[in-house]
């Protein structure tokens, strides 16, 4: 297996640094990442995250996972990102600092675009465009908190449905929204794709470990899902939601701090009932009550902290299509 300059014998591990171009003063611009070569053959799955230059979360369990797995016991081959956006996180901001362009919005990149579209370009092409299955891990930063892994509702839903159920994690989203992302577009070309929401918001300093775990048991499950590791899948619960997400609650425009009820997370929640409220920043008043539209499970997800982006989702509502027992 080989990427640019990075190659994996069998049975090996490799990791450096794939040159994808250049900026305007010809310093290389580059994706950290590792490759897992197995003894034997199997499938290739990669698992990338930190498309935003504040999703650290991955970046500091990822490298481990690599670490502690065994390349002569793996079937295929694992390619690991732990930290795509290098840029942005050197500077602290979601999008790159080369053109000011967030990675997961520029679907299969472009040749002769911009720094980052060509990135995007040269990566699509070499790794995702030979990959079996992918895993994207997202996180909600420092604005929102997640759990839950979403599959996009085209190409090979049965296949990304049956890995995201493996991934683990109690809510599984079917039909999440359309996007420009690399994922989205892998999802079109008939691979397996999941994109599993893990952590951000309070979990960067209150669950932190928790969720390194569960983004650790993700990336094992799906591994052993795809027969390229021994094991037993390991569930979170012993009851897994398959939910149909329908309805998605933004910001309506009235501002202040943002607050959403933290304990309604993962509950069944009626129309017209509270799901947050907008506090005015001077006088504490609240000026606005966020109410459910209709019924639904609000999925595990949604801001947390009180200054919200604009366009940031605030909460999904979804129809719970089926309960399994894991």
């Amino acid at each position: 297996m080989k990427i640019g300059m990075i190659e994996a014998q069998p049975g090996k591990k490799a990791y450096g640094f794939f040159k994808t171009g250049e900026t305007h003063g010809r310093f290389p611009v580059h994706i950290p990442l590792h490759i897992v070569r197995g003894a034997a053959d199997g499938p290739t799955l990669v698992v990338q995250a930190g498309a935003s230059g504040l999703e650290l979360e991955p970046a500091l369990i990822l490298p481990q996972i690599v670490n502690q797995l065994d390349a002569l016991a793996l079937r295929g081959t694992l390619v690991v990102v732990p930290l795509m956006n290098t840029s942005g996180f050197e500077f602290e901001q979601i999008n790159t600092a080369w053109d000011n362009k967030h990675l997961n919005s520029l679907g299969r990149g472009k040749a002769q675009g911009s720094v980052s579209e060509q990135m995007i370009h040269q990566y699509f092409e070499m790794v995702l465009s030979k990959a079996d299955a992918l895993l994207e891990i997202r996180t909600g930063s420092q604005w929102s908190y997640y759990r839950y892994a979403g599959v996009y509702d085209t190409g090979n839903v049965e296949g990304s449905t049956m890995l995201a159920r493996a991934l683990g994690l109690q809510q599984v989203v079917i039909g999440q929204p359309a996007d420009q992302s690399m994922a989205y577009e892998a999802a079109q070309d008939g691979k397996a794709v999941v994109t599993a929401y893990i952590g951000g918001g309070p979990g960067l300093r209150d669950f932190r470990e928790d969720d390194e775990q569960r983004m650790e048991n993700a990336v094992l499950n799906a591994l052993i899902h795809l027969n390229m590791l021994d094991g037993t899948i390991q569930y979170e619960q012993a009851t897994q939601s398959i939910i149909e997400a329908h309805t998605f609650l933004n910001p309506t425009g009235e501002r202040g701090f943002t607050f959403m009820h933290t304990d309604k997370r993962g509950a069944h929640i009626r129309a017209g009932e509270s799901v947050g409220y907008v506090r005015h920043p001077f006088t504490g008043d609240v000026v606005e009550e966020i109410i459910a539209p209709r019924d639904g499970v609000l999925i595990h997800a949604g801001a947390s902290w009180p200054v919200t982006l604009e366009g940031e989702l605030l909460a999904m509502l979804g129809d719970v299509k089926t309960e399994i027992d894991v």
